[in-house]
């Protein structure tokens, strides 16, 4: 039983759409003329799709028979005097089609075709030469079916030059091998003479390779339904269009170069280039397929009409044989550019989706290290306030002797509601736009209000400070608030890996000109008389969510590095030092 289903077998199922029959079923337009046969495990067809199949095989491969015999008869013209042979043939292109299309099974039909189609020329000699003659000549087709069915992608959509190149390759190989078989047989008879092999060996060839060439792609793609899923993504008032005008111009051309004849005919006929240059530039391999057939007809049909010797007709042949090949490959290349950049569009599409996509996770993310940062960062501010709050509420119990110490205390508290206002309103800027704010600061001051800030907590952990500066030392190009920020970060850190494992608690902050660096840069050091951080612990020091505290976010450390680089600066821990030593480097305002 005959199965199109082979046709989107294991031979195609790994290429795209444009395999030769890959989505026939899909198209539906194969079905029609070569009905699926079920191959599933334990199934049963309806008897009466069954018999509509049966049918429509019988009734292709009728239809292929007639078609095959009367090929020679409805292209009765400009045969060669000596051996009759036409300058062109459209027999192995029906053959090679019905199996590309139709599978192996075919193969039959094809064989009683030929056969039939050499008994019924006036003068044949019938014989075992015959039958074998023609066993090899299918054997050909067959071959050339298969290797289109398996290999190439046409009868899709997706026909590119490789398919182009497999097509002309096959095309060779077969119009090679079936005109030297065919030419054998008819030397074979008495009347001929086998000097005249190689003659007629060429025309054969030429003849073959013509229809298979011109008439294939067209078969295939109408076979694998191609055309009908083609003629659904294009505007049919526009294809009409351009066919009528197409139609046109290659009547006028037609008959300026055989009609008026204003040069010789042949130099003139290479005008018929032009229309199937923008055809395939236009609609690629669909339109190309399509209208190769329409210039040959028309250029049989000119020739015909006035009259041209048969020697001459073979010359203009191999000039349509030229324009096919022309045009095939312009059309695959149209085609695969059309291709290329829808997928570039697709891909440029994809990226936009995934720009967009990580957009929202970015301010997603921003969102979370925000409040993290903030929750991080505003809890000494709060616990500042709460403790003068707390203090505030002892001295206004112990009456007026205690005013000057509550109004001072209530000024910490107005200083460090300030503070913290001014930290959120540059943070919230900060996240939203990227950007810093760049002031002209003194190291000094940033020290001084870093010592001011945590003050209390240095004194409740019994931590001793210790500042430095190099004497002339330039100010620093930075955001004063994020960067004090930094420093108290580095310095509460400090003071908690003290708390309770040295006796002696020191924190030093030195700022000096950083020596070697290729830009003006101002060092800061923060050190601390800490039992270090362990060698296992550097590597993720300054990533996210890594801490050793017990309820600490792991935040710290990595928001300031983030601070320190979106000011121009870095934030590194160096190790090999006496002390627990961090490293903050800032521009210079110069």
């Amino acid at each position: 039983m005959v199965q199109t289903a082979a046709r989107c077998g294991a031979g195609n199922a790994t290429q795209d759409e444009g395999l030769v029959g890959a989505d026939c079923c899909a198209a539906g337009a194969l079905a029609d003329a070569v009905p699926i046969a079920s191959t599933q495990p334990g199934t049963k067809p309806k008897p009466a799709a069954a018999r509509r199949g049966t049918g429509l095989r019988w009734s292709l491969a009728l239809l292929f028979l007639v078609a095959f015999v009367l090929a020679d008869t409805v292209t009765e013209l400009f045969p060669h005097p000596r051996f009759g042979v036409q300058p062109w043939n459209l027999r192995p292109a029906l053959a090679i089609g019905l199996i590309a299309g139709g599978g192996s099974g075919y193969v039959p039909v094809i064989l009683l075709a030929v056969l039939c189609g050499w008994a019924i020329i006036p003068g044949s000699h019938l014989g075992l030469a015959w039958l074998l003659a023609g066993l090899a000549v299918v054997a050909s087709y067959w071959a050339a079916g298969l290797v289109l069915q398996r290999w190439s992608r046409w009868g899709g959509l997706a026909v590119g030059p490789r398919d182009v190149n497999l097509l002309l390759a096959v095309s060779l190989v077969t119009a090679t091998l079936s005109s030297a078989i065919d030419a054998l047989r008819q030397i074979a008879a008495p009347e001929m003479d086998a000097s005249a092999y190689p003659l007629l060996t060429w025309r054969l060839f030429v003849a073959d390779l013509l229809g298979i060439v011109v008439w294939m792609p067209v078969m295939l793609q109408f076979l694998g339904g191609a055309q009908i899923r083609w003629s659904t993504r294009v505007r049919t008032s526009a294809v009409l269009r351009d066919g009528l005008l197409f139609v046109l111009v290659l009547a006028s051309l037609l008959l300026l170069v055989f009609g008026f004849r204003p040069l010789d005919e042949f130099r003139m006929s290479y005008l018929l280039f032009l229309p199937m240059i923008v055809v395939a530039m236009r609609y690629g391999i669909p339109g190309v397929v399509s209208t190769l057939p329409m210039v040959q007809l028309g250029l049989l049909g000119a020739l015909a009409t006035v009259g041209i010797r048969p020697g001459t007709a073979f010359e203009f042949q191999l000039l349509v044989l030229t324009l096919a090949i022309s045009s095939l490959y312009l059309g695959a290349l149209t085609d695969e550019r059309r291709r290329a950049a829808e997928q570039i569009a697709q891909n440029e599409r994809s990226l936009r989706e995934r720009s967009h996509a990580l957009d929202e996770a970015q301010r997603i993310a921003s969102t979370a290290e925000l409040a993290a940062a903030m929750a991080n960062d505003l809890s000494q501010p709060l616990s500042a306030i709460g403790t003068y709050a707390r203090a505030s509420q002892l001295l206004a119990q112990r009456g007026e002797a205690e005013r000057p110490k509550l109004t001072e205390t209530l000024q910490f508290i107005a200083e460090e509601t300030a503070r913290a206002g001014q930290y959120l309103r540059r943070m919230r800027e900060f996240f939203r736009t990227g950007s810093m704010r760049a002031d002209r600061v003194l190291v000094g001051s940033l020290f001084e209000s870093t010592h001011a800030h945590l003050r209390d907590r240095l004194a409740r952990a019994e931590v001793s400070w210790h500042a430095t500066i190099e004497p002339g030392l330039p100010p620093v190009r930075a955001d004063a608030v994020q960067t004090g920020a930094i420093l108290g970060n580095l310095v509460a850190n400090a003071c908690d890996a003290m708390a309770g494992t040295v006796s002696l608690r020191q924190v030093y902050l030195k700022a000096l000109l950083a020596a070697g660096s290729p830009t003006s840069m101002v060092r800061i050091l923060v050190e601390d008389t800490g039992p270090g951080v362990a060698p296992e612990a550097r590597e993720r020091l300054f990533k996210p969510l890594a801490t050793s505290k017990p309820n600490g976010m792991g935040l710290g450390l990595a928001l300031s590095r983030s601070i320190a680089e979106r000011q121009g600066g870095r934030l590194w821990f160096e190790p090999g030092c006496e002390r627990t030593t961090f490293c903050l480097e800032l521009p210079c305002d110069v």
